[in-house]
């Protein structure tokens, strides 16, 4: 059966129960009577030059590329602050600790090229589109299912080998690794902050940890972040499971229920990680 670029989109949003297309994921140039996709974690003018060569139907991109999706990128960064004040850190304090990365995130959109990849698909009449937000809720969801079946009194390093029984966290070149803290620290209250957008840096995990949270989970981290919080805390932990592995436990779901459709999809740029 094949899909429309709208049909697609629809689907993404149908797998999470979720009614509105988030600000983060858009069709850039849309398109009919789809039964073949490349389908890549970032896909950008090479890999939209490759799909129109290749006689695919359309590219599919896990990461925000332009226009709308990166102009209004901050739309999805609310969530940070459902997830700190769902585990009790008081709702001013948890704005304050996404203030930074909200401007960061603001002015790196509004000085990038946000014509650049859209322009590549349109002159080439390429449907072309991103989903980001629904396929990391289908991995957050994943990861809080592993925290919520997690004994009382587990140790984090036991928390990290089930999670690594996630196909695409076990068969990664990446491991899951702890950043802040020790495998051998009680794993405690976690706090799983994922699908919103991106990683919180230090000054969100700050905020979960003195607000009662012993473990952090983000799917990535930067350096400075990670070195900034190992001054601060060695009983509090954060868990780092992987970037592109993490992102290919949502998208891998996306794609099979694609391919339940009749869309046949080529798997590139990480979307092969974990797949059978």
């Amino acid at each position: 059966m094949a899909l429309s670029t709208d049909e697609i989109m629809r689907l993404s949003l149908d797998l999470v129960d979720w009614e509105e297309t988030p600000a983060d994921s858009q069709i850039y140039v849309p398109g009919d009577g789809i039964e073949t996709a490349l389908v890549g974690i970032d896909l950008e003018s090479p890999e939209i030059q490759l799909a129109a060569r290749e006689g695919y139907d359309l590219a599919l991109a896990h990461h925000p590329v332009g226009e709308s999706a990166r102009l209004d990128f901050t739309g999805v960064l609310s969530r940070q602050v459902a997830f700190m004040t769902a585990h009790g850190v008081p709702e001013a304090e948890a704005e304050s600790a996404i203030e930074n990365l909200r401007e960061n995130v603001s002015l790196g959109a509004h000085s990038s090229n946000y014509r650049h990849d859209p322009s590549v698909a349109e002159l080439l009449d390429q449907p072309y589109m991103n989903i980001h937000l629904a396929p990391d809720e289908i991995g957050r969801r994943r990861f809080v299912e592993i925290t919520d079946r997690m004994d009382e009194g587990a140790s984090v390093g036991e928390f990290v080998e089930e999670l690594e029984r996630i196909p695409e966290l076990g068969e990664a070149a990446t491991d899951v690794e702890v950043r802040v803290g020790s495998e051998a620290n009680s794993l405690g209250t976690v706090a799983v902050h994922h699908a919103a957008g991106t990683n919180g840096g230090a000054d969100v995990a700050r905020a979960y940890f003195e607000n009662g949270v012993d473990t952090v989970l983000y799917i990535h981290v930067g350096a400075s972040d990670a070195r900034e919080l190992r001054e601060e805390y060695d009983e509090k932990t954060l868990v780092v499971t992987g970037h592109i592995a993490s992102d290919a436990i949502g998208l891998n779901v996306l794609i099979d229920a694609l391919e339940d459709r009749g869309v046949s999809c080529t798997t590139i740029s990480g979307c092969s990680i974990g797949r059978s």
